[in-house]
């Protein structure tokens, strides 16, 4: 399940984060109602009970907070700073992430306590990374693992390291996820770090594929964490282990080990953790064939689930809704359900780009940093040389000479290195990593460009859109790698049929855009054709099996619809949705009907996404 996103970094969906301190003496200054007054040393223990308790027992954590706020005025300046940490943390595991960045980051600014600082700075990377900010967020992870040598309290010892492993494991660096988590089990700070450190492990192998439901690190991780308080972790492991059985087919297993801790999920009020937990419960009753409780469930994962982010429980839960509206013959609602599943996959597929993106682009900046560091020392040195040498005799005049032209050679490799770098990474930024056509947003600008030039010399130019048929059946047949490899074969067959002049991008998961300049809509539908006979002539073979593939195209052109891109696109797209309606296979032109009349979600203004069916 996803944990609180919280001071040790609680990204993924078996990320938790517990500080327990306190004890017996707390209890008892907490038993009466609001305090009204109390000494340096009671604020003491109530900022420390309230650290201890943040995930722990939510309601006991915030009233405590409203105790303390409410005695602002007598806390000396490290407790009012402690409290400012507390309250940025209950903002982010309320997931109001755009109030709980600034308050963190003041602090990892300006706190006078350098483990409040650090702590502070740990929590704000995480929320950052909560919060899409991935870039902001990459950069700040570089700046704590360098300070991390330098920190002495074990706690913030081990919330910084579990950030490095989360976020690590996040972009699909396992090995250096497990690798800092391993560290966090190592110095097991207070009994704690076994806990969360295998946490992370377990999560990371069962996301390479490298642990069974059986292993015995699970039950044993669990109850390391029961010993501790943990039971939000150890309901982080339980859906690891939950994961694993509807992998291994064990429904019933996976359904018993759900239901039984549901309500103890429920009472964390976590909504990102609760949606992902309900979402899993969702798609075990609908492969045990538990239609009602399966949407029932999924209903509940998608209310629980973080406002304006679309995340795999959520796309999760919008398939099973779809599917089960579908068999119950309600096709009004199982179209709506389908929209929602496509844009909330494409939305994730989008985030999970960014965020490797990100991760590569800020990893590549540090790198040349690095770089250009070294080279200033490398001319730092040979300048003292320089100064040296001005003494000596004549005859070392030819040494000097020889050293200089050094320096220049080593810039200038230096400098072509990085010009060399720089075109890899936008030459990156701009195909699509899978089929090595264009990606979305470089097919929109190249689209764009053309259209401008075919509308001043006022020639034709023609839109096809094609998304291929029961491409999901694919995936969950012979698995993404057989989904991958079907998308390369079918675009290598398209680009057989297209000319260096046409425009081919591959605009969602399954859906491929092209524009054909000096092309109308009879020609454009020829080709079209071609295509799709294209398509259907290639049998991709995967461990031993035929991949039958086919594909929808819809057509229009500039004479029918102008020639903005985006009602070029609404146009084709509406075609493409007459196409798959029609039993797809086939090709569709624009039948002049509104858009809104073939389907009711048009296409976005701002970035033409979001253009294309399951």
């Amino acid at each position: 399940m996803s944990p609180a996103p919280a001071e040790q970094a609680p990204i993924r969906n078996d990320s938790v984060r517990h500080w327990l301190l306190g004890g017996i003496a707390c209890l008892c200054l907490f038993a009466g109602g609001p305090l009204l007054a109390a000494d340096g040393e009671d604020f003491a223990a109530m900022l420390q009970r309230a650290d201890a308790v943040k995930t722990v027992d939510p309601a006991e954590f915030t009233r405590l907070i409203d105790q303390l706020h409410a005695q602002l005025d007598n806390l000396s300046g490290q407790q009012r700073e402690h409290l400012q940490y507390l309250q940025g943390w209950r903002l982010a595991y309320a997931g109001e992430y755009a109030a709980a960045i600034p308050m963190l980051e003041s602090l990892a600014d300006k706190a006078s306590d350098p483990t409040i600082q650090f702590r502070a700075s740990v929590t704000a990377t995480n929320v950052q990374m909560l919060a899409t900010r991935y870039e902001g967020a990459f950069l700040q992870l570089n700046k704590l693992l360098n300070k991390l040598p330098e920190v002495t309290d074990k706690d913030a010892r081990l919330q910084g390291m579990s950030v490095a492993a989360d976020l690590y494991v996040l972009v699909g660096e396992y090995d250096l996820g497990i690798h800092y988590a391993e560290r966090v089990a190592e110095e097991n700070a207070r009994g704690r770090g076994i806990c969360r450190g295998e946490q992370i492990r377990l999560d990371a192998l069962c996301k390479t594929k490298r642990i069974t439901a059986d292993d015995p690190a699970l039950p044993a991780a669990i109850d390391a964490c029961l010993r501790q308080g943990e039971s939000m972790a150890a309901n982080g492991i339980r859906s690891t282990q939950a994961r694993l059985f509807l992998r291994e087919n064990r429904v019933d297993e996976a359904i018993n080990l759900l239901e039984r801790y549901y309500s103890e999920v429920e009472q964390t009020r976590y909504p990102r953790g609760i949606s992902e937990w309900e979402s899993l419960m969702a798609q075990a009753y609908q492969r045990r064939g538990a239609g009602v409780n399966a949407q029932r469930m999924a209903l509940r994962a998608a209310e629980h689930s973080v406002k304006n982010q679309f995340t795999l429980p959520l796309v999760g839960a919008y398939r099973v809704l779809y599917e089960e509206t579908e068999k119950q013959g309600d096709i009004s609602s199982a179209i709506a359900y389908l929209k929602k599943s496509a844009a909330a996959d494409k939305a994730y597929l989008d985030d999970v780009t960014a965020r490797q993106l990100a991760y590569e682009r800020v990893k590549s900046n540090t790198l040349s940093t690095k770089s250009q560091l070294e080279a200033l020392n490398q001319e730092n040195k040979l300048l003292q040389l320089q100064r040296e040498l001005d003494g000596k005799a004549a005859e070392t005049s030819r040494l000097y000479i020889a050293l200089l032209l050094l320096v220049l050679v080593f810039i200038a490799l230096w400098a072509y290195r990085t010009k060399r770098s720089q075109l890899h990474f936008m030459k990156l930024s701009q195909v699509d990593s899978l089929t090595g056509i264009a990606n979305r947003p470089r097919f929109i600008q190249l689209a764009e460009a053309v259209l401008e030039a075919a509308r001043k010399s006022q020639q034709q130019a023609s839109v096809v859109l094609c998304d291929l048929d029961h491409f999901k059946s694919i995936n969950d047949r012979f698995g993404h790698a057989a989904g991958d490899h079907v998308l390369r074969q079918a675009v290598l067959a398209c680009q057989g049929h297209l000319r260096v002049s046409d425009i081919f991008g591959r605009v969602g998961g399954e859906e491929f855009g092209i524009v054909l300049p000096g092309c109308g809509l009879e020609d454009a539908i020829q080709r079209a054709e071609r295509l799709r006979i294209a398509l259907n002539a290639i049998e991709p073979q995967y461990d031993g099996e035929r991949c039958l593939v086919s594909g929808s195209f819809g057509v229009t052109s500039t004479e029918q619809s102008g020639y903005e891109l985006r009602q070029l696109l609404a146009h084709a797209d509406a075609a493409l949705y007459r196409a798959k309606d029609a039993g797809r296979d086939r090709v569709m032109p624009y039948d002049g009907k509104t858009v809104d009349a073939a389907r009711p979600d048009p296409v976005d203004d701002n970035e033409l996404r979001n253009v294309g069916h399951a």
